[in-house]
């Protein structure tokens, strides 16, 4: 098949054109500044596209030539950031992005219409969610707009139309090509500046090669609507910590303080946050998110597609040697995994 794809270059995109050309698809790749390409294929070892449209989601005549002959699109753009300063371009491509892309989409017929959402519409809950769970409102502006984008999709998906909605929990695992959050969760926290948690801090974690794989899946015509959430990988923060003394063989310290007492400090760091010229180590909505983070099934793409998750082990040293191979952890930082 004929796949455009948004996002391209990002972590979960790439990974997922890389998925896609190794399976023999086309790819036509959106780009809005081809100097990104190299940084974000070569690394993957794979065929970098060369059918590339140049512009951004939210200017619909470059979506027009983006989807024009194509049998499907990949929507994996979006703007992945917890820094307040962030909101009005977040909402934008986020939202407006997805709106766009789903109704062109529709207009050419293009089947499937892979939508990449996150877990965060779904949460925050006091149960255990999976890709049936309805959609959440998030105090968070990144949240939010994942939130508001799933519920497009979902209005799409009720009329019958065959949009998919793959939700992906904390995305891990080697080369990010930007220095996505999860790789400042982890670079900040073996450099010595996270030096308090929750103490009741949850992340639900997938390998990003897991969830490139769940996309590759979905790429199959007449299957309809559906939605598949993947986060197999359901952890404490510090356990996720302790992981990385554990692999790094070093001995960073931290200290956890009961929920209620940071969940005090969340709205004025928020506030703080906006007015500062610089990012905080600590985003308000990644802590608010953490304390909010329940289980998630994710069976659903394991059974459809046949998918053994990379071990949680393994993806965390795979983040953290990548990030030193491409310079973005010094290596006295990684301990064993600097290589």
């Amino acid at each position: 098949m004929k796949v455009a794809v948004t996002g391209g270059t990002g972590f979960v995109g790439s990974h997922t054109v890389a998925a896609l050309i190794a399976a023999g698809h086309q790819v036509r790749l959106l780009a809005r500044d081809p100097a990104r390409i190299p940084a974000a294929f070569e690394p993957l070892g794979g065929t970098t596209p060369t059918d590339i449209v140049l512009g951004d989601v939210t200017d619909p005549s470059t979506i027009e030539r983006l989807l024009e002959g194509c049998d499907a699109v990949v929507h994996a753009v979006s703007i992945y950031s917890l820094d307040t300063r962030d909101a009005a371009r977040i909402r934008a491509t986020n939202v407006e992005g997805t709106r766009l892309i789903i109704e062109a989409a529709r207009r050419l017929n293009l089947d499937p219409i892979v939508h990449v959402s996150s877990v965060v519409a779904i949460i925050p809950s006091n149960v255990p969610v999976d890709q049936d769970s309805p959609v959440a409102n998030s105090a968070g502006v990144y949240g939010q707009s994942k939130a508001d984008s799933e519920r497009l999709a979902r209005q799409h998906q009720a009329e019958g139309a065959p949009v998919v909605t793959v939700m992906p929990g904390s995305v891990w695992g080697p080369h990010d090509p930007h220095f996505g959050e999860s790789c400042r969760v982890a670079a900040d926290f073996l450099r010595g500046q996270t030096r308090t948690i929750p103490a009741e801090a949850w992340l639900a974690i997938v390998d990003v090669r897991d969830v490139a794989a769940t996309i590759l899946g979905t790429i199959e015509p007449g299957r309809g609507p559906r939605r598949y959430a993947v986060a197999p990988h359901y952890s404490l923060l510090r356990d996720v910590f302790d992981s990385l003394n554990r692999l790094t063989q070093r001995k960073v310290r931290y200290l956890t303080l009961p929920n209620p007492i940071i969940a005090a400090s969340i709205t004025p760091v928020g506030h703080l946050q906006r007015i500062l010229p610089f990012r905080l180590p600590v985003p308000a909505e990644g802590i608010r998110t953490s304390m909010a983070w329940p289980p998630v099934d994710s069976s659903a793409a394991a059974n459809d597609f046949a998918i053994n998750w990379i071990p949680l082990d393994q993806t965390i040293a795979d983040t953290i040697t990548t990030m030193v191979e491409r310079g973005q952890l010094p290596s006295k930082y990684a301990g064993r995994l600097a290589g």
